[in-house]
């Protein structure tokens, strides 16, 4: 009997209290290290066998009838041994997947957009031989950093080796392949500078 099935044997359970209740099993049997509170609409996925730490306030959706701007239809973590992902305070992701085989650290108050890709490695060997012959051996990674309130639009890709400073925006669609300095916005693919953002000095 699955869990829904059995839960539902002992008396019925409003929708959201479900989500949470197998959100949260997710959480456990995947080794999450989350501080609360938290919510998701919908159910996340995660693979974990590295290690993954979330901090307080963290929202998400992760249900294709979640989020409305379309992209992808599920939250994804996906962490290999030794890959460590760290997400910090009050961080929103709708319907996106990162995956991590070295280290991503995402900062507070970063929102990410629907249908997003942060993917610190390529996956692949780019030399043949390793690739098909020797088990895609030489798999390149590199870190990702995503400071205090960067803003990924919906669509993008965020490539190995890039950080994205402080308060930066990344518009819709972009493909990001190399840093980007605090307080600008880029966009395109490859990703280029398109203008300097600047605050009022009472944000």
């Amino acid at each position: 009997m699955n869990i829904k099935a059995h839960m539902l044997r002992f008396g019925k359970l409003p929708a959201k209290a479900f989500q949470y209740f197998v959100n949260m099993l997710i959480f456990k049997l995947n080794r999450v290290s989350i501080s609360g509170p938290w919510n998701i609409n919908g159910q996340i996925y995660i693979l974990n066998e590295g290690k993954i730490e979330i901090g307080i306030n963290f929202n998400a959706s992760s249900s294709k009838h979640s989020n409305p701007i379309g992209g992808d239809t599920v939250l994804r973590f996906v962490v290999r041994k030794d890959g460590r992902l760290v997400i910090g305070n009050r961080v929103g992701i709708s319907n996106s997947t990162i995956v991590c085989w070295n280290n991503i650290e995402i900062g507070d108050c970063v929102y990410i957009g629907g249908g997003c890709k942060i993917w610190d490695t390529d996956f692949h060997s780019t030399n043949p031989f390793d690739r098909v012959h020797r088990g895609n051996i030489n798999v390149k990674t590199a870190p990702i950093r995503l400071n205090d309130y960067a803003f990924i639009g919906g669509g993008s890709t965020i490539l190995k080796g890039v950080t994205i400073g402080k308060n930066a925006v990344v518009a819709a669609g972009s493909v990001v392949t190399k840093s980007i300095p605090d307080n600008e916005l880029w966009g395109g693919n490859p990703a280029k500078f398109i203008r300097k953002l600047t605050w009022p000095e009472n944000i």
